[in-house]
């Protein structure tokens, strides 16, 4: 029996009497062997690894992105107190509706015209499911001071969301100004 010394003595022996073309054939032969080792047993390994790390970097981020989310609706609600969930679009619209006639009163506007949109905007269903929005338009003419304060007593009001736009243009006298205002409102909408 011979030893594993000898067996190598006996295997560098045979390496260095072969030619330089058989020697670069084993090299190569050698390297491919490993070639196929790595990649039939190491490669599906580290591609695991990998994939699991991907996993568990994403699932991260998820709680990350979910935490940020989390304190910004938390420093909203500080900010601007609780939300209360929309109403129906008949309440709503009556809602929006009064409050006009009642502020109209209330700064002795006679003559103005309030239109509702027949049609109301969906909002987009990632962002708000379920919510439309609803439009209105407001035109009066008044005299300067009363139309600030109208607009202001509007944009106050819990029944319009917001103003979102106004044009303003000179009445038929010179202290007069033409107001038109597009109200807004948001609304749960109808379930079909």
């Amino acid at each position: 029996m011979s030893t594993p010394t000898n067996l190598l003595d006996r295997i560098e022996s045979e390496f260095s009497q072969m030619t330089r073309g058989g020697r670069v054939i084993i090299i190569l032969g050698g390297v491919l062997l490993l070639l196929l080792l790595w990649f039939e047993f190491l490669s599906p390994i580290s591609t695991s690894w990998s994939d699991s790390a991907n996993t568990i970097a994403a699932q991260v981020d998820r709680v990350n992105r979910a935490t940020a989310q989390a304190a910004a609706q938390r420093s909203n609600v500080i900010a601007f107190g609780p939300i209360a969930a929309p109403t129906k679009r008949s309440d709503e619209s009556q809602d929006m509706l009064e409050t006009v006639n009642t502020l109209m009163a209330e700064f002795n506007i006679r003559n103005y015209e309030f239109n509702e949109s027949s049609n109301a905007v969906k909002v987009s269903s990632t962002a708000l499911p379920g919510i439309e929005r609803i439009k209105a338009t407001l035109r009066f003419s008044s005299d300067v001071e009363k139309a600030i304060e109208v607009m202001g007593a509007l944009e106050s009001s819990s029944s319009i969301e917001a103003i979102n736009a106004a044009r303003v243009s000179k009445g038929q006298s010179e202290r007069e100004l033409d107001i038109e205002l597009t109200l807004e409102a948001w609304v749960r909408g109808s379930r079909r």
